[in-house]
C-alpha cells in the first residue's frame, strides 16, 4: 500500500528520550522492568528513565490461563497492572511496528486517536512474545478457539457453557453428540492443561443439565508425537496419558489435524472428528516487528528467535539486548542446547538482563546467565499433576498440590496471591459457576442511523468501518464546506481512509433521513489482504478518491477561455464504442485495435447504455458460462459521468470531480452518444491554447 497525503500531513509523533526502552509485557519484560527499578538507581539512573511498551497495560499469568478457561478462578486474578508491578518506570501501552537499530529509535503505535511515540533509547531491550498463525491448516483460523490470553480462555468458557446449553435443549442425538465434543490441538503443556480442564468442568456441571449425559461428553486431545508432555520424562508422561484416559480423554497421537470445518475435523490418519469446538494450542509464527529488525540488520537469528550471548546481549549490535520467547539464549553447561520457552526462565533472564544493563552503564564486568531451571510441572485436572522438581518425580494429588504452591508464590501481586487462593478454596466446596457471560460486545455489523445535516464522520478522524448507504444520501464535504462526492442509496463509502490509514479526507454529512450499514475494520481488512478481486473493486474506489484531486488540480491550471468553451468543441468524436447486442469475441477484436480501460456500450442507434470497463470484462469471461458469442449486454457496466452537448468544460469538469473519474461522456437530448472528454483532452487544449497566445504576443 502506498502512502498518502493525509499520511504525510499527520501531527507528528511525540518524541521521548529514555536510557532504556523494553519492548514486550511478558514474564521477561515485566520482570526485567521490575528489576531495573532497583538496579538503575546503583548506576545513577532515575528509573523513569526507562520504558516499558506493551500492547497491554497488564501481564498475564499465562500458566493459569487452563483454569480461567475451567471456570476454576476468575479472570481478574491472573491479570496485573503493570504500572503496579514496575513502580517508577514510565509504562506506555502500545504496539512497537518499527525498530531502527541505526537511529536508536523505535516507533509505537499508541492508539486510534493519538499521534503516537517515537522512543529514542540508548539499550533496546527485545521481549517480544510470538505471533499466532494457523493458516497451515485449512479452515483452522476461521473455526479455532486460541489459548494466548485472558479473553480467550474467557471466550473458551463461554463457548464451553454454550455448547452445553445448546446440547440441552437438543433433540436430535448426533447434533447433541457433535455439540458435547471437544478437539484440543497440542500435545504441549498448554493443551493437556486446557484439556484436563475442560473434561473437569464438562463433568462437574452435566448433573445440572436434565438431557446431558456424562457419557454424552467427548474430550479429544489431538498430538503430533507418541507421547503427551514430551518434555517430561517418559515414565511422568505415561502417567499423565494413562490417568487422563481413564478419567475419558480421548488421545489422538501421532497424528495431526489436516483440516478443519464449522462441524468436522479431519485428521492425517483419515479419522474425522464431528465437533462444534476446536481448540488450538498450537500454530506460532515469529513477531512481525522482530521479524523486520532481523531481515534489516542482519541481527542472527534462527527462525527469527534472535540469538544471543550468554549476556543476554546480542552480539554485533551495541546496546541491543533480549529474553524471553523470542530469543535464543545459550542453556548454562547444556552442551549447546538453549534455554527452554519457559516462564521461569523467562523469569530469570529478564532479572538477569536488567541487572547486566546496570553493569555495563557502570562500565563494570557483566554476569552470566548461569540458571538451569528447577524443573517442569502440569496440571491434568482432577485435583492430579505431575512434576519433576530438582532430578525428583512426583504424581497424583501431591505433584497437583505442588503445583498450585509453587505457581501461586510466582504470582505477581499479594493481592493476585489472596485472591486465588480464596478462589481455588472456594472451588473445593462449591460447584463450579455455570453462568452463560460473554466477553464479545463490539458487533462488527451494525446499522446507523442519520437524521438530515447530522454528521457521521469529520476529517482528519481515524477510520474504523466500511459504510454502505440502504437509504437516502451522504455527501462528502472538504474544508470549504462544498460537496464533492454524493454517496446515494447502494454506494459505499469510508474505504479509502481504511486500507490506507491516515484518516479520513473529507467530512460525511447526511443530507437527508439516511439508513447505513457499518461494517467493522476488522472484517474488512482481512478480506482486502487475502482477495486479489477485493483489493482490485477497493483500489477502484481509493483511486476515485485520487483522481478527484488531480482533476481539481488540472483546472486549477486551465486558462479561463479553455473552461468556458462548449464540451463538442474538446471532445472527441472518434471514440471506440460497442454496441450491446454484440458478443464477446467483437469485444476482443475491438480490444487489439483499440486498448482502452473502457468503452462506451450504445444501442443500435446509439443510445447511451452504459460503459464497459476493460478488467471487468475479463473478469466476466473467467465465467464457465461464457463463450465467445455471448451477448455484451449480460455483463454489469460502469458508468461515467454525462453532460449534455450544450455543457460548457467547466460543467464537465464539475461531473468529473464528483465521480472521481477522468472522463466524462457527450450525450444528446436523446442520451445519444456524441463523444467523450478527457483530462487528457483538456491538457492538450491548454497546451494549444498557451503556444497561440505565444504566437500571438510574437
Amino acid at each position: 500500500m502506498t502512502d498518502t497525503a493525509a499520511d504525510h500531513n499527520g501531527p507528528e509523533p511525540n518524541r521521548l528520550k529514555f536510557e532504556v526502552a523494553i519492548l514486550g509485557g511478558g514474564f521477561a519484560g515485566v520482570f526485567c522492568g521490575q528489576r531495573l527499578a532497583k538496579s538503575l538507581k546503583k548506576a545513577g539512573v532515575s528509573p523513569r528513565e526507562a520504558v516499558i511498551i506493551s500492547d497491554q497495560n497488564y501481564m498475564v499469568f499465562q500458566p493459569m490461563l487452563a483454569e480461567v478457561a475451567g471456570g476454576s478462578i476468575s479472570p481478574r486474578h491472573v491479570v496485573n497492572p503493570i504500572r503496579q508491578l514496575c513502580k517508577g518506570l514510565t509504562v506506555l501501552r502500545g504496539t512497537a511496528h518499527d525498530i531502527d537499530l541505526e537511529k536508536r529509535e523505535v516507533e509505537v503505535n499508541t492508539g486510534s486517536f493519538s499521534a503516537g511515540v517515537t522512543i529514542e533509547f540508548n539499550h533496546l531491550v527485545v521481549t517480544l512474545g510470538a505471533e499466532i498463525d494457523l493458516s497451515r491448516v485449512p479452515g483452522m483460523p476461521e473455526h479455532a478457539y486460541l489459548m494466548q490470553n485472558v479473553g480467550d480462555a474467557m471466550v473458551l468458557r463461554s463457548t464451553i457453557i454454550s455448547r452445553i446449553e445448546e446440547a440441552n435443549a437438543e433433540y436430535r442425538p448426533d447434533v447433541r453428540k457433535r455439540l458435547l465434543t471437544f478437539v484440543v490441538v497440542g500435545g504441549g503443556y498448554s493443551g493437556v492443561e486446557t484439556a484436563g480442564e475442560i473434561l473437569d468442568m464438562l463433568l462437574s456441571v452435566a448433573r445440572y443439565y436434565t438431557n446431558v449425559a456424562e457419557e454424552d461428553i467427548r474430550v479429544v486431545l489431538v498430538h503430533s508425537r507418541d507421547r503427551i508432555l514430551h518434555t517430561l520424562g517418559e515414565e511422568l508422561a505415561d502417567y499423565a496419558g494413562k490417568k487422563l484416559s481413564e478419567r475419558g480423554l480421548e488421545l489422538c497421537l501421532e497424528d495431526r489435524v489436516k483440516a478443519v470445518t464449522a462441524t468436522k475435523v479431519y485428521l492425517q490418519s483419515g479419522m474425522v472428528i464431528e465437533t462444534s469446538t476446536v481448540v488450538s494450542t498450537v500454530g506460532t509464527a515469529p513477531n512481525k516487528t522482530v521479524k523486520k529488525m532481523c531481515d534489516t540488520y542482519g541481527v542472527e537469528h534462527e527462525r527469527y528467535r534472535i540469538r544471543a550471548n550468554e549476556y543476554l546481549k546480542v552480539p554485533g549490535h551495541e546496546g541491543l539486548w533480549t529474553a524471553g520467547d523470542c530469543a535464543l539464549v545459550p542453556l548454562a553447561d547444556g552442551g549447546g542446547e538453549d534455554c527452554p520457552q519457559t516462564a521461569q526462565f523467562a523469569m530469570r533472564q529478564g532479572i538477569y538482563l536488567a541487572d547486566n544493563i546496570s553493569l555495563e552503564i557502570r562500565k563494570e564486568k557483566l554476569k552470566p546467565f548461569l540458571f538451569k531451571g528447577l524443573g517442569e510441572l502440569a496440571s491434568i485436572g482432577h485435583q492430579t499433576a505431575v512434576a519433576s522438581i530438582m532430578g525428583k518425580q512426583f504424581s497424583g494429588f501431591i505433584a497437583w498440590f505442588m503445583w498450585r504452591t509453587i505457581y501461586v508464590s510466582k504470582l505477581p501481586g499479594l493481592d493476585r496471591k489472596l485472591r486465588v487462593l480464596i478462589d481455588w478454596t472456594l472451588d473445593l466446596f462449591f460447584p463450579r459457576d455455570i453462568n452463560l457471560l460473554s466477553p464479545k460486545y463490539t458487533s462488527l455489523f451494525r446499522h446507523v442511523h442519520l437524521e438530515p445535516n447530522d454528521v457521521l464522520f469529520n476529517r482528519g478522524e481515524p477510520a474504523f468501518s466500511l459504510y454502505v448507504v440502504q437509504k437516502g444520501e451522504i455527501h462528502l464535504r472538504d474544508a470549504d464546506g462544498k460537496a464533492v462526492r454524493f454517496i446515494k442509496e447502494g454506494d459505499y463509502f469510508g474505504e479509502r481512509a481504511l486500507v490506507h490509514g491516515g484518516g479520513y479526507l473529507l467530512d460525511a454529512v447526511a443530507v437527508e433521513q439516511t439508513e447505513l450499514v457499518s461494517l467493522s475494520g476488522e472484517v474488512v481488512l482481512p478480506f482486502f489482504q487475502s482477495s486479489r478481486r477485493f483489493r482490485r473493486l477497493l483500489a477502484k474506489t481509493t483511486a476515485q478518491v485520487s483522481a478527484e484531486a488531480e482533476v481539481e488540480a488540472v483546472v486549477r491550471n486551465l486558462h479561463t477561455h479553455t473552461l468556458e468553451r462548449s464540451v463538442t468543441k474538446v471532445m472527441r468524436e472518434d471514440c471506440a464504442t460497442l454496441r450491446s447486442d454484440q458478443t464477446v469475441q467483437d469485444a476482443l477484436i475491438l480490444f487489439k485495435k483499440r486498448r482502452y480501460s473502457v468503452y462506451p456500450l450504445v444501442t443500435a442507434d446509439r443510445k447511451l447504455v452504459g460503459v464497459l470497463g476493460r478488467e471487468d470484462f475479463f473478469d466476466f469471461i473467467k465465467r464457465g458460462d461464457v463463450s465467445e458469442d455471448t451477448k455484451l449486454e449480460r455483463i454489469d457496466l460502469m458508468h461515467l459521468p454525462q453532460c449534455d452537448a450544450s455543457a460548457t468544460v467547466q460543467e464537465a469538469i464539475e461531473e468529473m470531480v464528483r465521480a472521481g473519474r477522468y472522463k466524462c461522456l457527450i450525450t444528446d437530448s436523446e442520451n445519444c452518444l456524441l463523444g467523450i472528454v478527457t483530462v487528457m483532452d483538456l491538457l492538450g487544449e491548454e497546451a494549444i491554447e498557451n503556444t497561440l497566445t505565444v504566437k500571438a504576443d510574437q
